[in-house]
């Protein structure tokens, strides 16, 4: 039985009896221990960059809306970086959850006593990739991608034109703006060739959308009949805010009382 565990729980963490990892053992419990510090330490990091795209986001609410005389890619400009500042604090705060859902995980199992039962990893985030895969692929993708959505909305917001707007500002604020993209482009490379597990990041997600879509589609679970059609619907609304918004609909909306 604990052969059988080992070898399912790469994807869904086991299943014994009905339960979910009940009959998940590591090899070492100090290296589950040096995972979960790993797991905690992240948060950290997430936190801060939340913390910040909140505020950006809501001081911006204004000076991002529509308006009517607005160019075709300034409206389309202003969409995506508040579409890229909402998307960057859901990712963060999703990393922040699972860490802190999978650091309970690593506490809550103990150690492997049988020979046949030890799998052989020897470090800690080898236990995660063998035990928690997709935990893993979904704290490090949601802290990254919601790192690049932030300073895609940051490199957006400083590129768009204001009113007054001298030439020289102008002129400022594009080079500001492309070494903004520039940097993301170098922290990209720079984690691509320093990946342990997977060939670059592109790959990750590859791996990544297949365990979600074998975890939470290939069998059926109750919570489908909720999230299913909130995936549908929010993917419907999602293209009807960027394609069916012409400036004619672009009117202010005067509060009552």
């Amino acid at each position: 039985p604990a052969t059988k565990t080992s070898r399912t729980t790469k994807l869904f963490g086991g299943r014994y009896s009905g339960i979910e990892l009940s009959g998940l053992l590591y090899d070492s419990t100090s290296t589950a221990f040096d995972a979960w510090e790993w797991t905690a330490n992240l948060g950290a990091p997430a936190a801060l960059v939340a913390g910040a795209v909140l505020v950006m986001f809501q001081e911006s609410r204004e000076d991002y809306a529509p308006l009517k005389n607005d160019t075709k890619w300034v409206r389309t400009m202003k969409q995506l970086s508040r579409f890229f500042l909402l998307t960057s604090f859901a990712l963060e705060v999703v990393s922040i959850f699972v860490s802190t859902v999978i650091g309970s995980v690593l506490l809550a199992h103990g150690e492997a006593t049988s020979r046949k039962a030890i799998i052989g990893y020897t470090s800690p985030l080898g236990l995660l990739t063998h035990h928690h895969e997709f935990s893993y692929l979904t704290i490090q993708i949601t802290f990254l991608q919601g790192l690049f959505n932030w300073l895609l909305a940051t490199a957006i917001d400083i590129a768009l034109p204001r009113r007054k707007e001298t030439k020289s500002a102008r002129r400022m604020n594009k080079a500001l703006s492309s070494w903004i993209v520039s940097m993301l482009l170098w922290i990209m490379a720079f984690y691509n060739t320093n990946l342990s597990f997977y060939s670059d990041y592109f790959h990750m997600i590859k791996r990544y959308f297949a365990l979600f879509a074998k975890c939470y589609f290939g069998s059926f679970r109750p919570m489908m009949l909720l999230y299913v059609p909130s995936f549908v619907m929010s993917g419907v609304l999602t293209w009807k805010a960027f394609f069916q918004s012409p400036p004619e609909d672009d009117e202010v909306i005067e509060e009552e009382g």
